[in-house]
C-alpha cells in the first residue's frame, strides 16, 4: 500500500500547511492551557465547571432523559404556540379589565352599586342553593314554563294590582262612604263597571274552559 494512502485527511492537510500533526495538537493544547490559565486568573473554578459539565452530560444521556427531551421536541408547536399566547396574555387582560371598567361605569351611571349587586347575587344563590331541592326547581321550572309570565298576564296583573291600590286610597280618603241597593244599580250605568263585569264574566267563562280542560 502507498504511504501516503495511509495517510488520514488530516495529516495530509497538516503536511500541505507545513506543520506535523504533533505540532498541531501541541498548538492546540497551549490554547486550551491559555485559556484555562485566563479563567483561572478571573476566578473561574475550571475544575468545578468541568465536573458540573460532565455530571450534566451523564445526566443527559440517561435514558429517562432522552424520552423525556424526545417527547419534549415532538410538543415544540404546542409550546410555541403557548408561548406566543402568554406574551399576548397582558393585553387580553388589559383589555377585559377596560371592558370591566366600561360596564362599572355604566352601572354606577344607572345607580347601580356593582360591588353591592354582586355581594347580594352571591347571597342569594347561596340562600337558594341551602333551601331549594329538586322538587322545588321542579315546580320553578313548571312556573317559569307557564303563561304566569306572558306579557299579556303581567299586564292584567298590574292593572289588578294599580285598580286595588286606588281603591284602598279611595276608600281611606273617604272610610264613611257607603254604597246601597239603589246605589248599586246607578253604578251598573257606568261604562268603567260595564267593562270590569264584561271583563269578569269573560274571566269566568274561560276559566271554567280551562277548568273542565284540566279535569279531561
Amino acid at each position: 500500500m502507498n504511504e501516503s494512502n495511509s495517510q488520514t485527511m488530516e495529516e495530509v492537510l497538516f503536511q500541505r500547511m507545513g506543520i506535523s500533526v504533533e505540532d498541531a495538537v501541541a498548538a492546540g493544547v497551549d490554547i486550551v492551557d491559555e485559556k484555562v490559565a485566563s479563567a483561572v486568573q478571573s476566578g473561574v473554578d475550571v475544575d468545578a465547571r468541568l465536573t458540573g459539565l460532565g455530571q450534566l452530560f451523564e445526566k443527559l444521556s440517561e435514558p429517562s432523559t432522552l424520552t423525556a427531551l424526545g417527547e419534549l421536541l415532538e410538543n415544540l408547536p404546542q409550546l410555541a404556540r403557548l408561548s406566543k399566547l402568554a406574551n399576548e396574555m397582558p393585553n387580553i387582560l388589559a383589555t377585559i379589565g377596560d371592558v370591566i371598567d366600561s360596564q362599572q361605569q355604566r352601572c354606577a351611571a344607572q345607580g347601580i352599586d356593582v360591588e353591592k349587586a354582586i355581594g347580594n347575587g352571591v347571597h342569594a344563590a347561596l340562600f337558594l342553593g341551602s333551601h331549594v331541592d329538586s322538587e322545588h326547581l321542579q315546580r320553578i321550572g313548571d312556573l317559569l314554563g307557564s303563561d304566569i309570565f306572558n306579557p299579556h298576564a303581567v299586564s292584567v296583573v298590574d292593572n289588578a294590582a294599580k285598580s286595588l291600590t286606588n281603591a284602598q286610597e279611595n276608600i281611606c280618603e273617604s272610610p264613611s262612604k257607603r254604597i246601597g241597593m239603589w246605589g248599586l244599580l246607578g253604578a251598573l250605568r257606568d261604562p268603567e263597571i260595564q267593562r270590569s263585569l264584561a271583563f269578569a264574566i269573560q274571566f269566568g267563562k274561560c276559566f271554567g274552559k280551562n277548568l273542565d280542560n284540566q279535569q279531561s
